[in-house]
């Protein structure tokens, strides 16, 4: 009952069938399952995936005190940070794989100091080959030094050439064009209400969001996240109240399970290049690079794309035409590490306004300088959801909410 609190049941759920529950949640049933067993080696494929920030602080404990062996993978810069002791990198092009101590920030600085070494190594071979070559070439036809020349031959042709390093790919920096200014209300919430059949979920609500406002709404699944965001996005009608989008305001909303719509017929590349007259091919080319578009992927028709790769490409197409207010949903969910560290490059340069929801403490901790906790009202369910305004990022979210005692973040 523990393990299943911590990854976000409540009391009523425990019973339930599984038939009942949503894909998201059967996964945190099978992960309790397995955690309740407690293997000698516990091997996790992305655990992180389907959970929200409160179920994730509590996971991220829950290992760290874990008595057997784990062996993961995962896209979560902060999770790792916290749990791993070893990464083990894949590297393709060598059929190997690469061990380094440490967790993963020290991985990146040692994956660098190591690419240094390998540099300087496949110089300094150059350096020699170069030397003993214009040995050979200046005294070839020199009697008195043929012996020589045929040991130096004799030396280059034993010599184990070392290859030249591949570069560690690394985030993508670009200059994204900056959206039109808005006013400084952005968009305002008047009283509103929100419902889907029977179950309340908002009720007179009010919210203001104004110019530059970088805000993250964090709270458990199911307690109206989502809903708040297409509610401010205009794109689910509101039961009460009043929705007023300020003058100027452009909307971008982005979520995973919402495709804008893609002109089927046009190539990845094509799309691209159609959001932004200003952009070179060049750079659309890179830029879909960095979001795991590779060569062969930017000719595929948008048509055939999967789900996936509909939301990476729409991501693209948000920062080389942004909105002024930008809504996003997940924005890391189908992305890789240094896919995400290229967004947050590219969102840490925005000048617009910025509203979104994450579980990714890094990237929580990049970019928010708001907060809104949004929770059940259990006690109160006719009065809706509450939404709770801390103005500060996550960590001083974290500390004013005393979600980081280990009760409190089961409990929340």
């Amino acid at each position: 009952k523990k393990i299943l609190s911590g990854l976000g049941f409540k009391q009523e759920d425990f019973n339930k069938p599984a038939r009942e529950y949503s894909g998201g949640w059967v996964m945190r049933a099978h992960l309790a399952r397995l955690l309740v067993m407690e293997p000698d080696l516990l091997m996790l494929d992305e655990p992180t995936n389907h959970l929200d920030l409160l179920s994730l602080l509590w996971l991220q404990r829950y290992l760290l005190n874990y008595s057997g062996a784990i062996l993961m993978i995962s896209h979560d810069r902060d999770f790792m940070d916290s749990i791993i002791e070893t990464v083990v990198e894949i590297d393709p092009d060598a059929a190997q794989l690469i061990s380094y101590t440490g967790n993963y920030s020290a991985f990146l600085e040692q994956r660098e100091a190591r690419y240094d070494q390998q540099v300087q190594a496949y110089r300094n071979q150059n350096k020699e080959i170069e030397h003993i070559q214009e040995f050979i070439d200046r005294f070839r036809q020199v009697g008195s030094k043929a012996a020589q020349v045929q040991s130096r031959i004799k030396t280059l042709e034993k010599m184990t050439r070392i290859e030249k390093p591949r570069t560690p790919r690394k985030p993508f920096k670009f200059n994204f064009p900056q959206p039109p200014r808005s006013n400084q209300k952005v968009i305002e919430l008047d009283k509103v209400g929100q419902a889907y059949g029977d179950k309340l979920i908002y009720k007179d609500l009010d919210l203001t969001i104004e110019r530059n406002d970088r805000i993250v709404l964090v709270g458990p699944n199911g307690a109206g996240k989502s809903t708040l965001l297409k509610i401010l996005a205009g794109v689910i009608p509101i039961n009460a109240g009043k929705r007023e989008p300020g003058y100027a305001t452009k909307i971008g909303y982005y979520s995973q399970h919402r495709s804008e719509a893609l002109n089927e017929n046009n190539t990845v590349l094509e799309e691209v290049l159609a959001a932004c007259s200003t952009l070179r091919e060049e750079e659309a080319r890179s830029i879909l690079g960095s979001f795991l578009f590779r060569r062969t992927d930017v000719e595929k028709r948008c048509g055939v794309l999967s789900g996936g790769e509909k939301s990476r490409l729409n991501l693209v197409k948000f920062l080389v035409d942004p909105p002024n207010l930008l809504l996003m949903d997940e924005p890391t969910t189908h992305l890789d590490i240094l896919s995400i560290d290229s967004l947050v490059q590219a969102l840490k340069g925005y000048e617009g306004t910025l509203v979104f929801i994450s579980h990714d403490v890094h990237f929580i901790r990049t970019l928010a300088e708001t907060t809104l906790h949004v929770t059940r009202n259990d006690k109160n369910p006719e009065k809706g959801a509450l939404v709770t305004r801390y103005t500060g990022g996550y960590d001083y979210f974290i500390e004013k909410s005393g979600l980081n005692d280990d009760r409190s973040a089961v409990t929340a």
